[in-house]
């Protein structure tokens, strides 16, 4: 395998935990500002339906811009709304906020769903047929245990951090995995 595969392994592993991180300081600042589980747990059904919609969408893009391309844009596009999501939470907090964090995980989120499925598309054009099993097989296990890891180790990091610097964590974690998609 490639260089430039490794390269796309550490994307995906930066993407994703920046994408946990972020999950978790924006479902834990909503939970401290509202008092309410039920509405905190939102940000997880907001993110998993704006990425069911990325995925049916996907072929609106796929034959008009290659796979690298939109996976570039895809990260730009989620650094600015993270930065945008971070000037958000600095303001005091009222149901306008509240539902501009809604609507802009939903953006990440639809964005990251590109990420995901075109990151498929990119393999092809970094390993041979031959390998292309265990690359997809090394990358699902990678995906896998950084999620897992992710999720397992977030907590920790917000709880040292607090959620504004776990958003500051995020964003550069994005920036290096587009340094990687380069």
């Amino acid at each position: 395998m490639t260089q430039r595969f490794y390269f796309l392994a550490a994307s995906q592993v930066t993407t994703n935990l920046g994408f946990v991180l972020y999950t978790m300081a924006l479902t834990f600042y909503i939970n401290q500002n509202t008092g309410s589980t039920a509405l905190a747990s939102m940000i997880t059904m907001t993110s998993l339906l704006a990425r069911l919609l990325s995925g049916l969408s996907v072929p609106l893009l796929a034959d008009t811009y290659k796979s690298i391309h939109i996976m570039r844009a895809v990260q730009v596009m989620q650094i600015g709304m993270l930065a945008g999501l971070y000037m958000l939470l600095t303001q005091k907090f009222t149901v306008t906020v509240l539902a501009m964090c809604f609507v802009i995980v939903g953006i990440i989120s639809f964005f990251n769903g590109f990420f995901t499925i075109f990151k498929t598309s990119v393999v092809r054009s970094l390993v041979s047929d031959s390998q292309r099993m265990q690359a997809n097989s090394l990358l699902s296990t990678i995906d896998q245990t950084f999620l897992f890891a992710g999720w397992s180790l977030g907590g920790f990091v917000l709880s040292l951090t607090g959620f504004t610097y776990s958003l500051c964590i995020t964003a550069g974690l994005l920036l290096f995995s587009f340094v990687c998609c380069l």
